[in-house]
């Protein structure tokens, strides 16, 4: 950083990362479930466009240490990625995957519902409306959580961690990312921390978060994909289309 304003700004958003934002999640989204609970049928609609608000907030500040805090972008993964047929290759046969895995699951939709119904149920969509608002989440979490996590928290061990190597940012990253899904419980802190590993992987392989961020929203966006809403009776009109 150029600044002792700007380091003390970096100091605070990896605080906030670490420490602040996996209990405000949670909390979060336990007040989502109890209204839910009580009957309130917009809880996801605001749910989800809070979320995505505070993606443009987190998008803009970790931007800012770039644009106006003297971080080169690419210190930052916002740069080219290192191979470019490398890069699309990748995200086309991972983004394949992803699709072909979710239009698979469609069938079981209800009962991956039910299965899922204490960990996130308050997140899956259930209306066309909703299911657009998860679109933009899922979009906003590829784009703004990658700039977090593997773009600004990658650059910050190394700053002030400098004998750190790039496995050790992969673990400690991926324990961090999987901490800020705590409002999915424990098992789910683990899957995300695995998944958070495997983009790590990508990040660095790619030198960009260009690919990780394709990936992260792809596989975000298979929620949207297996829970397709159904389509309403005649004369019925659904909340939100």
């Amino acid at each position: 950083m150029t600044s002792p304003i700007a380091a003390i700004l970096a100091h605070l958003l990896a605080a906030f990362i670490v420490l602040v934002a996996p209990w405000l999640g949670r909390l979060q989204y336990q007040k989502a479930r109890k209204r839910l609970q009580a009957g309130d049928p917009l809880t996801k609609t605001r749910l989800y466009r809070a979320l995505v608000a505070e993606q443009i907030v987190t998008t803009f500040i970790v931007s800012g240490t770039w644009l106006f805090g003297g971080i080169p972008g690419a210190r930052l993964g916002i740069c080219a990625p290192y191979s470019w047929p490398l890069t699309v290759g990748l995200a086309a046969v991972l983004g394949g995957l992803l699709v072909r895995s979710a239009l698979r699951l469609r069938p079981k939709a209800q009962r991956l519902r039910e299965k899922l119904q204490d960990s996130v149920g308050a997140l899956l969509p259930d209306s066309r409306g909703e299911q657009r608002w998860f679109v933009a989440v899922s979009i906003g979490a590829g784009i703004s959580e990658e700039l977090a996590i593997r773009g600004f928290l990658f650059y910050y061990l190394g700053l002030y961690v400098p004998h750190i190597n790039n496995l050790e940012k992969a673990l400690l990253t991926s324990l961090i990312f999987g901490m800020a899904h705590l409002y999915q419980g424990w098992q789910g802190v683990a899957k995300t921390g695995l998944a958070g590993l495997l983009l790590a992987g990508l990040y660095v392989l790619s030198g960009s978060l260009l690919l990780p961020m394709v990936v992260h929203a792809t596989n975000d966006l298979q929620v949207p994909l297996i829970f397709w809403p159904q389509k309403a009776p005649a004369g019925a009109i659904l909340e939100g289309t």
